[in-house]
């Protein structure tokens, strides 16, 4: 009855808990194909396998096996939906091909649809889910792409990432045959230079045919006549890529720029540069460790330098640039100004080109401002021979000094100026008050002094609490407790660990003192802090005869003798 795993004769896989879709649709189609639909039962007992088969034995006809099967297999299940959730959020291309990750998505998608038809996965949810799990080498093609007005359907986005992936793969593939090509001609004692041209002669140029070329280097001009209707997988994707390197027509010589072989004009550029080694007529061997940094902060060092012819615009004569940096990785060729006016030529930019100048007898024009020339860079804000950085450091105020070294006292300033302590600290004018200090160091005006005062030690003590400090002691104490005589003003200074501990200092405080001036303590001024108007700190004081006054809510300053007296030990 059961051939290795299927039924014999049916070609169909015997149902099991994880192959229903696939057992449903290839069983319904045999069954209508030979017209045995209506006798479906018997074939449909053959087909299910032993653990499943209990939950068909009360069916009477067929339709109710199948419907059975049907709510048994697609019922909804919220834990498969969950594990099916994460498992597309944490999908990624990783070494599969394109057609390989997107056949594993789709099928992830396929079956959380079947489980949740209420809710099926869209087209463009698979697809921005596709793209986010996609390998770094396809996120520029990617955003070519979703700059498009009209975007293309799943199917016809899996053929272009399939087209891209040739197009990498040729190029990896390329790159990697020559530099075996160089190692194998330099092992036969052949030259690099033989070795690249055996290697061009293997490329063929898909525009017209020749070895040696590839079609976005080819010159020739084909005939309307001569071009394919159809296009290969590289005509596509460069047509691709040329979108996106359009540019506004200047000269009316161009719409858009060749970047292998135009060069940019860049006044930034320290030296004329290209990666390009095949643009030299002359090439040799640099000679010091000169690097040229990007503005990505990648560091290229300079391999080459040569002679470069540069064919000039509209009909005009070339133009020879001597002493041509060869730099590896650079991906556009770029002309420096800096070189140019070292050779003898004026550069004028304009609103829609530039143009070298030499010889020039007569240039009349309004000069609205002058940039000195730093090294080989042109500086905005430059003047005269001085180094920039240098004319910006003499023009640093003591503010600015003050603020640097974290709000530094104008007098500690006037010693290390005085005394040279920090090389390039320009003469000061230390007379600036710093606004941020004032408002930090601000305080409330104090009350008027009082006009009564004891009239002798102990008949008043005022007493606060400070703390916790952000930074406990090396015994652990965290508050520092402080009792100050009214008359004599001498201060005694304890530290506890807890606010608890208060009353049990105050305790040992009375006995001390008095026992040493022989006298009671009268009256005891606090805060309405809890650690001083607890009922037992009350009940002890009203025993012992000592009078207790507290200063109001949010008045400080009504005890303000221990509130300056710890200021002046916090600060000192």
């Amino acid at each position: 009855m059961e051939a290795c795993g299927g039924v014999v004769g049916l070609g169909v896989e015997i149902l099991n808990q994880s192959n229903y879709k696939v057992w449903k649709s290839c069983l319904e189609s045999y069954l209508i194909g030979e017209d045995l639909w209506d006798v479906a039962k018997f074939v449909l007992k053959r087909s299910i396998s032993h653990d499943l088969f209990e939950h068909i034995i009360g069916c009477k006809t067929a339709r109710e096996i199948w419907e059975t099967l049907d709510g048994l297999m697609n019922k909804k299940n919220n834990a498969r939906l969950q594990l099916l959730e994460n498992e597309l959020a944490n999908t990624i291309q990783g070494d599969l091909s394109i057609s390989q990750y997107f056949l594993k998505v789709k099928n992830l998608c396929s079956e959380f649809s079947a489980l949740d038809s209420d809710e099926p996965i869209s087209e463009a949810w698979m697809k921005r889910n596709i793209i986010r799990g996609l390998n770094k080498e396809y996120h520029a093609f990617i955003t070519s792409i979703q700059g498009w007005q009209r975007q293309p359907s799943l199917v016809q986005f899996e053929n272009l990432l399939a087209s891209q992936e040739e197009v990498l793969f040729a190029g990896n593939k390329k790159g990697h045959n020559r530099e075996e090509k160089k190692k194998d001609h330099k092992k036969d004692g052949e030259s690099t230079s033989n070795g690249e041209r055996k290697w061009k002669k293997v490329i063929k140029c898909y525009r017209c045919g020749k070895l040696g070329r590839i079609k976005k280097n080819c010159r020739v001009k084909l005939k309307e006549g001569n071009v394919a209707d159809k296009y290969t997988v590289s005509h596509e994707v460069e047509d691709w890529e040329n979108c996106f390197m359009a540019e506004t027509s200047t000269i009316g010589a161009s719409t858009s720029i060749n970047y292998e072989e135009d060069w940019i004009v860049d006044s930034g550029c320290c030296h004329h540069l290209t990666g390009n080694d095949s643009k030299f007529l002359s090439l040799q061997r640099h000679e010091g460790n000169d690097a040229i940094i990007t503005a990505d902060n990648t560091i290229h060092s300079v391999e080459h330098e040569g002679l470069v012819t540069i064919k000039g615009s509209n009909n005009g004569n070339p133009i020879t640039l001597n002493s041509i940096y060869h730099v590896p990785g650079m991906k556009k060729n770029l002309f420096s100004v800096a070189n140019a006016v070292d050779a003898g030529h004026y550069v004028l930019f304009g609103p829609k080109d530039v143009k070298f100048l030499k010889n020039i007898t007569d240039l009349q024009a309004e000069v609205v401002h002058t940039s000195a020339r730093v090294n080989d860079l042109f500086v905005l804000s430059a003047s005269i021979s001085s180094s920039y950085v240098d004319k910006m450091k003499t023009n640093d105020g003591a503010a600015i000094w003050h603020a640097r070294l974290g709000h530094l006292s104008m007098d500690k300033l006037k010693v290390m100026v005085s005394k040279n302590l920090v090389n390039g600290l320009p003469n000061l004018a230390t007379s600036e008050l710093c606004e941020g200090c004032q408002y930090g160091k601000a305080h409330r005006l104090s009350f008027d002094k009082s006009v009564t005062k004891s009239k002798a030690p102990l008949d008043l003590v005022h007493s606060d609490l400070m703390g916790p400090t952000s930074t406990p002691s090396y015994s652990g104490y965290r508050y520092m407790l402080l009792f100050v005589d009214d008359f004599t003003r001498y201060t005694w200074v304890y530290f506890v660990k807890e606010k608890s501990e208060v009353f049990s200092k105050f305790i040992e405080f009375k006995e001390t003192v008095e026992g040493v001036v022989n006298r009671k303590i009268k009256c005891l001024r606090t805060d309405n802090g809890g650690e001083f108007t607890s009922n037992e700190f009350f009940s002890f004081c009203r025993q012992q005869g000592i009078k207790r006054e507290l200063s109001c809510a949010y008045a400080p300053q009504q005890n303000g003798v221990t509130e300056r007296k710890i200021r002046h030990l916090v600060e000192t």
